[in-house]
């Protein structure tokens, strides 16, 4: 297969076929540009990666701005709220009856603790690097094992999963800014201040109703979009590892987003 880049150069002519002078190589398009082109001109986007993988710019920014989102929630969220709405969907959901002892001494902690600026900085600082180069690992896995060209590297691997991420950026961004607008009560994340979720808007008291509707999450179902086209075009991935790849990464999500449904 063969990716063109619009404007430069296809992936196979990093030299000239006729023995002419090498061609340039193929320059990583800014983080504004892969951001708008993810919307616009995916595929062009994950072309593009696979000449030039730039992954630290989208990492940078994602982190910036969920850093953010995640001090302003920390500095307005109710901790008592929020343990109280833990322990009522264990009850709820999961059946399991806590002691009231236990959560009469929980609550008296959380009644005097400050609020949570470690969690949150340490969560977003620390947490969120380590689960992009999870992620990036089991694409690089997949990528070796299920690849089309050998010449894939753990930088492509990276590129993909940044950049493919990059369209979930408007949920920490607009989370903020909720988060400063209105209050923040006991939710349990940034994350489940977002107006993408139709658990913004409706609020259903069924948890397992709240769960569902936080997979239906639009900038998380579009991120499989982006998921498959950069393990097709910056990983080239099989068609045997791409449906495997895509099945293994959808169950996670499914589980992750359903059960931070759950708890928002």
């Amino acid at each position: 297969m063969s990716d063109h880049v619009p404007g430069g150069t296809s992936p196979s002519l990093y030299g000239s076929e006729s023995g002419g002078s090498p061609a340039p190589a193929a320059k990583p398009q800014g983080v504004l540009d892969q951001f708008i082109g993810l919307f616009t001109e995916p595929t062009v986007v994950f072309q593009r990666l696979r000449l030039a993988p730039s992954w630290l710019p989208a990492l940078l920014i994602f982190m910036g701005v969920a850093l953010l989102a995640s001090l302003i929630w920390a500095a307005k969220v109710d901790q008592v709220a929020m343990t109280e709405r833990r322990f009522e969907v264990m009850e709820q959901a999961f059946k399991m009856q806590m002691p009231a002892e236990a959560v009469d001494k929980a609550l008296d902690q959380v009644q005097t603790a400050k609020p949570p600026y470690v969690s949150a900085v340490l969560g977003t600082l620390l947490g969120m690097p380590f689960g992009y180069l999870l992620f990036a690992a089991i694409l690089f896995a997949f990528a070796k094992f299920g690849g089309e060209d050998e010449t894939t590297t753990f930088r492509h691997a990276l590129a993909a999963t940044t950049v493919h991420g990059l369209v979930a950026l408007p949920i920490p961004l607009l989370a903020g800014v909720m988060a400063l607008l209105k209050d923040v009560g006991g939710a349990a994340s940034y994350a489940s201040l977002a107006p993408t979720t139709l658990n913004f808007w409706l609020q259903p008291e069924n948890r397992w109703v709240r769960g569902a509707l936080a997979v239906l999450e639009p900038c998380y179902l579009f991120s499989c979009f982006t998921l498959y086209l950069a393990a097709r075009h910056t990983l080239r991935l099989k068609q045997g590892a791409l449906i495997g790849l895509m099945i293994l990464m959808g169950f996670f999500g499914f589980v992750g987003h359903f059960m931070g449904g759950l708890f928002s």
